[in-house]
């Protein structure tokens, strides 16, 4: 499947940018942080990253730490010995 050029999101902030929107000033330096990519096992910066597999990572990422958080939450009142009920 072709997907064609990938969107990444430093094209998306720099069209953002010349369309007269105003970006915050610490943004270029928050597309260079890294984030290590389990698909290609390797860090990359997030600005070079396609729009898709940004929300897919960001989702993930979300997913996992809600997870983590909710386990704590479980095993503290577990142990504390007050019934969690999960919606």
């Amino acid at each position: 499947m072709n997907r064609g050029t990938p969107l990444k999101l430093k094209t998306i902030i720099n069209l953002s940018r010349a369309l007269g929107n105003t970006i915050p000033c610490d943004m270029d330096e928050q597309l260079k942080e890294k984030y290590l990519s389990e698909s290609k096992g390797e860090w990359i910066e997030i600005g070079e990253m396609d729009i898709i597999h940004f929300i897919r990572a960001f989702n993930k990422r979300h997913d996992k730490s809600t997870k983590k958080v909710k386990s704590y939450v479980e095993e503290l009142l577990q142990s504390m010995e007050i019934p969690y009920e999960t919606r």
